[in-house]
């Protein structure tokens, strides 16, 4: 018949891939890194494209029962709700993608660890247990993360590229080179030459260099590289003339529960439980 003669096998038609579904969802913070994948306003419509977006807080309705193939998710750990909102999300999906310097590091509200629990107590709010409070952490030190996507915020061409790649099932890779990296391409002079307390050697690249282009050092939101020397970058600061407390509170700021190492640089005990 001539309709056999020039039908295919059926298996040889290719059928449609299906599209990767995607969430973004937010717990503590301030949903500045959600706005970094909004404000990628040439390219937004075309990776809404390439990708099933499922949830997205500014966009389309949050339904965390979703199933999802990558939710990404922006801020800490840092009450009850947030803890359980993540959990299950974890459960819902087949990767977790810490998006931003509070999931990836803990960021500024994560400093808390580090001081006295009489400095902030008045502040607790336990009436409620979904917001009872708990210490405040990134979010791998409660659910397995399978990759990050770090900065305050995240640079939005990383964001762009993270999304490109998955949606044609190529592996993303982080980059592992340090801020100075970035900096000498960029031809910036060495913010340490000129006596500035730049923590560009041992902070992750990425960014492009942002905080150095602008002449503001860099303080580390990007989280620490994977071969800092942090004895010998504590030691040219010292040299630059800045104190231990000085040193300690720059390091902590943005990345602290990511340096456990560095009490022992200094007598100092910190409230850390991550």
């Amino acid at each position: 018949m001539l309709t056999e003669k020039y039908s295919l096998p059926l298996e040889n038609k290719k059928m449609p891939k299906p599209k990767l579904k995607l969430g973004f969802y937010g717990i503590t913070g301030c949903a500045g890194c959600l706005l970094s994948v909004i404000f990628n306003e040439d390219e937004i419509l075309d990776l809404i494209q390439l990708v099933d977006l499922k949830a997205f807080p500014f966009i389309k309705e949050v339904n965390p029962d979703e199933q999802f193939d990558y939710v990404f998710m922006e801020g800490l750990v840092a009450d009850k709700g947030d803890l359980e909102e993540l959990e299950k999300l974890r459960q819902n999906t087949r990767y977790i993608v810490s998006l931003g310097a509070c999931a990836c590091t803990g960021c500024v509200p994560a400093y808390r660890q580090f001081t006295l629990k009489e400095n902030y107590e008045h502040l607790l709010y336990r009436k409620q247990k979904e917001v009872e409070d708990i210490q405040p952490t990134p979010i791998d030190a409660h659910v397995k993360v399978d990759y990050y996507i770090p900065g305050c915020p995240p640079d939005k061409r990383e964001i762009v590229t993270f999304i490109k790649n998955i949606a044609i099932g190529k592996e993303p890779k982080p980059y592992e080179n340090p801020v100075c990296v970035e900096c000498r391409k960029n031809g910036n002079q060495c913010l340490l030459d000129l006596g500035k307390p730049c923590l560009g050697p041992i902070t992750a690249g990425g960014c492009n260099s942002v905080c150095i282009n602008g002449n503001f050092e860099c303080w580390g939101c990007r989280g620490p590289t994977k071969d800092m020397n942090l004895p010998l970058m504590i030691k040219i600061l010292k040299e630059k003339g800045f104190d231990d407390k000085f040193i300690q509170d720059r390091m902590r700021t943005f990345a602290g529960l990511k340096l456990p190492m560095l009490e022992q640089f200094f007598n100092v005990k910190v409230n850390v439980k991550c």
